[in-house]
């Protein structure tokens, strides 16, 4: 496998104490009403439900139904700090489904059976290995999804699109935004076994989405999230010439590449991302659209990138910092 991309609490019984009015009608002293809490005070008490749930949890689907039980009763301040707890808890328990998961795959049997369902997997067409389908149909109630990878490994990731359809309408627009990237990238991923998986024109977009966002939400919730995608979607635009965006004959940048940068700069022009992607030309044209060195005869065709260009790859971290610094 190639990637790892994931307790009810009881319900609290309120006792209401009523006066009964006196008979001989003597005046009576009524109680003062009960303080009924700050916003910040009902808000907090979700939260310190589903820490409690979060504590206790040995599968996600625990944590899943907590929130589906209160998370359209919080506002929408709360609802957000819930769904990120959430998250948080995937982030250690996925790597641990995934390790269950390949124990499993060791089964006689389990490999077959899963490889004979068709995606989307419907986990209820397994028959003969109750075990096997109940433990499958566990992972997907805590809304995680089974993907297969290019080389058809199988592995668990975060359902995005199913958290959207659960909870977005709850959330926050920060959120409402974040969880629109997380679902794009999750149905295809932008790539994998060393190169893109998309078009550069589809990356581009994915770009201006992750950036939309993060001038839209300068001290969102995710942008630190958000931003670290957006770099690795800038290094890839800007750097990942695999198979077909380099003449082997001159190790020059292919004109349909350079175009499309062009294009995008044309459609883009008050954009921080084409903003990058000029000061990028310009070193291109520097060093006359020759990106690499020739490589060693019989070890690599393909050599070092020129220094120039190398320079500006690995200082693209620190110049997105910059451009959304006043973020921070």
């Amino acid at each position: 496998m190639k990637r790892y991309r994931y307790t009810l609490i009881p319900l609290l019984v309120f006792a209401f104490l009523t006066g009964c009015g006196s008979v001989d009608k003597q005046p009576t002293v009524q109680p003062n009403p009960a303080p009924q809490g700050t916003p910040d005070q009902k808000g907090s008490e979700p939260l310190q439900q589903l820490q409690v749930t979060l504590s206790q949890a040995k599968e996600a689907r625990e944590v899943t139904a907590f929130l589906d039980q209160h998370l359209k009763q919080a506002d929408a301040k709360t609802a957000d700090q819930m769904f990120a707890a959430l998250e948080s808890f995937y982030e250690s328990h996925v790597p641990a489904v995934n390790d269950q998961f390949r124990s499993l795959l060791q089964q006689p049997g389990v490999t077959d059976k899963l490889y004979a369902l068709d995606s989307p997997y419907d986990f209820n067409q397994i028959q003969n290995d109750d075990s096997l389908k109940q433990w499958l149909l566990a992972q997907t109630a805590g809304k995680l999804r089974l993907t297969a990878a290019s080389d058809m490994s199988l592995y668990w990731q975060v359902d995005y699109e199913a958290l959207q359809a659960a909870y977005a309408d709850s959330l926050t627009t920060d959120l409402k935004d974040y969880l629109a990237i997380q679902v794009t990238e999750g149905k295809k991923g932008y790539s994998g076994d060393g190169g893109l998986q998309i078009s550069r024109e589809e990356l581009g977009k994915r770009m201006m989405t992750a950036e939309n966002y993060l001038t839209a939400h300068p001290a969102g919730l995710k942008k630190d999230q958000v931003q670290a995608l957006y770099t690795e979607y800038v290094k890839a635009y800007l750097s990942d010439y695999r198979y077909e965006a380099i003449d082997e004959s001159t190790m020059k940048l292919l004109p349909a590449v350079k175009k499309s940068y062009r294009d995008f700069v044309k459609t883009r022009p008050d954009s921080k991302s084409a903003e990058i992607v000029k000061a990028y030309m310009a070193v291109l044209q520097e060093n006359q659209d020759v990106i690499y060195e020739f490589g060693q005869k019989g070890v690599s065709i393909i050599g070092d990138p020129k220094p120039s260009i190398a320079q500006f790859w690995s200082g693209l971290p620190e110049r997105i910092n910059q451009l959304f610094k006043a973020s921070k």
